[in-house]
């Protein structure tokens, strides 16, 4: 069966068309060609139809709702670089189970430091489990257990942080990954961190420092490099607001944090959209409803437009983590489409206004 939409605008990467029409195949299918003979036609007066969003920091655990959530909230895919490697496992099944289900691809557990050796661990980050190395050999397993197997994973993590790995060790388990095809993230919210997330190689890079501001010579390797940074503005300005956290981090500040996405963007890095959603508690972020709060913090804070907002929850992630069938509204792309009320490259809220949402051209989502 092949839908068309009709009197809708097109959001791409330069400018939105003026009301046009897109086709696409259902259940499920592809972007298909404007000219091919539809068998339903849908009315888009009023309405924007995007690429299903991606967001590229969240950590699921094992949440039963959480796919439905996300779907529901126009977010076709997601990746997870918090939950652990046996939580990742659950979550893939569940999104492999039937079409029709929001893309989860994930990291698994994330390298660190053993604790007895000054281990970071994450004191501030909600990591459900981390895999402890000690020395480069040890990265090398590390990712070998991540390439093949049950325990398989799309991307490596590790933990930048200091007390934390060396950096030959970081190095190495870089090495390692790009070795066998895989990216790598690092997760860094010191500036000292960032320089050594530099320095190793690393892909990708989640949060942004909140503990200071970043070295200009970094920001423009950044750029040079291409290495896409995942700020989660949203629950850094959570985390910053916990008095332990406060407490026992007196110099760190949403300030440094909201600096450093203008600095980065600035000077052309790549930012992707991220929310490190979670059911944790305190630092709760609510599954899809969330990417939509950190648009408009990208857009209010960090000083990113609607448009490139917009397309860090589309087309500048899908190209960052290498998800060449999405990303953006071609033919032949996955039929991963949203269509929201109002134009969000005019005003971003308009990106919450979710009217339909359909996965591979299978309908999961119909405002009532």
């Amino acid at each position: 069966m092949l839908i068309r939409i009709t009197n809708v605008g097109v959001f791409n990467d330069e400018d939105n068309s003026h009301p046009t029409d897109l086709c696409f195949q259902a259940s499920p299918g592809n972007i298909v060609d404007t000219h091919a003979d539809a068998t339903e036609t849908i009315d888009g007066t009023g309405c924007t139809i995007l690429p299903g969003f991606i967001d590229s920091k969240i950590d699921a655990d094992s949440s039963p709702t959480a796919l439905s959530d996300f779907a529901s909230h126009g977010v076709t895919t997601v990746i997870d670089s918090s939950s652990g490697t046996m939580e990742s496992i659950a979550m893939r099944l569940a999104s492999n189970r039937s079409v029709g289900t929001t893309t989860y691809l994930a990291t698994g557990s994330p390298a660190g430091a053993p604790v007895g050796q000054g281990g970071y661990m994450s004191r501030n980050f909600p990591y459900r489990a981390v895999r402890e190395i000690r020395n480069p050999a040890e990265a090398e397993e590390f990712v070998d257990g991540h390439a093949t197997g049950v325990t398989k994973s799309d991307f490596i993590k590790a933990i930048a942080e200091q007390p934390g790995l060396d950096d030959a060790t970081l190095a190495a388990l870089v090495q390692a990954a790009h070795r066998r095809g895989m990216m790598a993230i690092a997760h860094a919210s010191q500036t000292s961190a960032y320089k050594r997330a530099l320095d190793a190689g690393f892909d990708a890079v989640t949060p942004v420092p909140v503990d200071g501001p970043l070295d200009e010579a970094v920001v423009r390797a950044f750029a040079e490099k291409k290495i896409a940074v995942i700020p989660t503005l949203g629950f850094l300005q959570r985390l910053l607001s916990q008095g332990s956290y406060v407490r026992d981090n007196p110099s760190h500040s949403f300030v440094h944090a909201t600096n450093a996405v203008r600095a980065l963007h600035q000077a052309g890095v790549p930012i992707c959209a991220g929310t490190a959603s979670n059911n944790d508690g305190e630092l709760f972020m609510a599954f899809g409803k969330t990417l939509h709060e950190e648009l408009q913090l990208l857009v209010s804070e960090a000083g990113l437009s609607n448009r490139e907002a917009m397309r860090a929850a589309t087309c500048v992630a899908s190209k960052a983590f290498g998800l060449v069938d999405r990303g953006s509204l071609e033919t032949g792309h996955r039929a991963d489409l949203v269509m929201v009320l109002g134009d969000p490259t005019e005003d971003i809220s308009s990106s919450a206004r979710i009217q339909r949402v359909w996965i591979q051209g299978i309908e999961v989502y119909k405002a009532q």
